[in-house]
């Protein structure tokens, strides 16, 4: 038989499926049974610090502690896939962690366990970004010399609390994806939280509307303000104080 064009395309097309298949195989992982892993970052001198956090899908546990690392970390998951990668630098006086997945993370087929616990220090000050995916998210922060706060929802659930005493002022920026945010303020800081976006509901915890944004009773009156801006799309938003009921809108 002649060996026609539509031959070859044919043949063209059955390498390619070939190639196809043969590079995705590898980037699908079936689960296998729980691993962990531990990690300690020390500052190596550094007397501020910025951390990254960029978790995906999962658990997220983060806590403060009287420590000498900057970080004490816990990692369960149930494929070498999601083993999460620590890179830690020195600019300067200032320490630059970052937490994240390895790189090229590919398909993942049946049930995933994925679980980080973390503890920062609260030595000294931090900024922090976090980049969170779908699965619930406890941020536990209270404690911490926070300078500046950022963080991006994703899908899920998010829990956090900034309450207790802080020493300076600060912003947090929350980009929201969907699922719900409960969010504990602190009641001796002055706080201000300006909503924008898609928001489904709002508890407002007791605050009260001025221009444009809401407040509690400290504000304008505490040498330390704390700035919250929430944006975009999340289902719904509880805001919670040290005191006083809620009011609902």
């Amino acid at each position: 038989m002649p060996w026609t064009s539509n031959n070859k395309v044919m043949t063209a097309l059955a390498v390619t499926a070939l190639i196809v298949v043969i590079g995705f195989s590898p980037a699908c992982e079936e689960p296998g049974e729980v691993m962990t892993d531990t990690r300690t970052v020390a500052l190596e001198g550094a007397v501020r610090a910025l951390v990254g956090i960029d978790m995906g899908a999962g658990e997220l546990k983060l806590r403060a502690a009287d420590q000498e690392p900057l970080l004490e970390a816990y990692f369960e998951f149930n494929r070498e896939r999601n083993r999460p990668e620590l890179e830690y630098d020195l600019l300067g006086d200032k320490g630059i962690l970052k937490i994240r997945h390895a790189r090229g993370r590919g398909i993942n087929f049946g049930t995933t366990r994925n679980r980080w616990d973390l503890t920062l220090s609260r030595a000294v000050p931090l900024e922090l970004d976090i980049d969170l995916g779908a699965g619930r998210n406890d941020l536990d922060l209270r404690g911490l010399k926070l300078e500046r706060l950022e963080i991006d929802m994703g899908a899920g659930e998010m829990v956090l609390n900034i309450q207790g005493s802080h020493e300076r002022s600060f912003n947090v920026r929350i980009d929201g994806g969907v699922g719900s945010a409960r969010i504990y303020l602190p009641e001796e800081a002055g706080v201000r939280v300006k909503v924008d976006g898609g928001i489904g509901s709002v508890d407002l915890g007791g605050l009260t509307k001025a221009g444009g944004a809401y407040v509690n009773d400290a504000y304008g009156k505490s040498e330390v303000t704390i700035d919250v801006d929430i944006d975009g799309g999340i289902g719904s938003i509880e805001l919670v104080r040290e005191t006083a009921g809620k009011v609902k809108i």
